[in-house]
């Protein structure tokens, strides 16, 4: 059992912090990019969980047919040949997907997002004003709360159902307030240090435009880098 708890566009809380440890080619591999114009988090590790299923499901089917002297009727063997179907087409696909495709993008400056679709087919991208995101609460057992995801709906390819597409397995609340806070180009970047070589640049831009107020709203203070910023925003800008 699941629930679907549809975000708003805020900063709820402190985001998860971007450090620069994090961040390919240091010691991150999830997070490919991440400076004034562009994040991207790479979601095609989740093909090696799709092999082992995979080789999982065959595994198992091997054993089934191998394991035992019983003989093949395929009326009462249909699910184990359905699973070697399924098994050798998960196996298939985890070695022949496009990685690129499989990557979570979020175009600061353009307000552009692009994020995965199903197997082979390709990204989802339009307005990160107009995505719907979601945070799905699985497992809710006799009132006990379970685990909690972000996930994208199929916003920008509507279909007759809604498909939900998981985009991190950390806290969500803290990885919907970072992409909301990045997505803000009128604020300064979020915290961590894999931002920092970019934040003079960004505040270069923000004040050249003079400053122009907030896209979406925040629950906690995003204050510049140094006083001496803060106070040039608040002369020019007024917030």
């Amino acid at each position: 059992m699941s629930n679907k708890h549809e975000q708003p566009f805020k900063i709820s809380i402190k985001p998860t912090l971007v450090n620069k440890e994090r961040v390919y080619p240091n010691k991150g591999t999830l997070i490919l990019k991440a400076d004034d114009q562009f994040y991207v988090y790479d979601r095609s590790t989740i093909l090696s969980v799709t092999s082992f299923f995979g080789f999982l499901a065959i595994g198992y089917c091997l054993f089934y047919f191998f394991g035992t002297n019983e003989p093949f009727v395929f009326r009462r063997d249909w699910f184990e040949i359905l699973l070697i179907i399924i098994g050798l087409f998960l196996i298939i696909y985890s070695f022949t997907a496009d990685k690129k495709k499989k990557r979570l993008i979020l175009d600061r400056l353009n307000g552009v997002v692009t994020y995965p679709d199903f197997f082979y087919l390709p990204p989802l991208k339009g307005n990160f004003k107009d995505l719907k995101a979601v945070i799905s609460v699985s497992g809710e057992i006799d009132g006990a709360v379970g685990r909690e995801y972000l996930k994208f709906v199929n916003t920008f390819k509507p279909r007759k159902f809604d498909f939900l597409q998981t985009i991190t397995y950390g806290n969500p609340n803290e990885e919907w307030s970072l992409y909301v806070w990045y997505m803000d180009k009128n604020r300064p970047l979020p915290p961590g240090t894999a931002f920092d070589p970019y934040r003079q640049k960004d505040f270069e831009r923000r004040k050249k435009l003079g400053f122009p107020k907030p896209l979406y709203p925040s629950n906690i203070p995003t204050p510049e880098a140094t006083k001496e910023q803060q106070k040039e925003r608040l002369i020019i800008g007024g917030w």
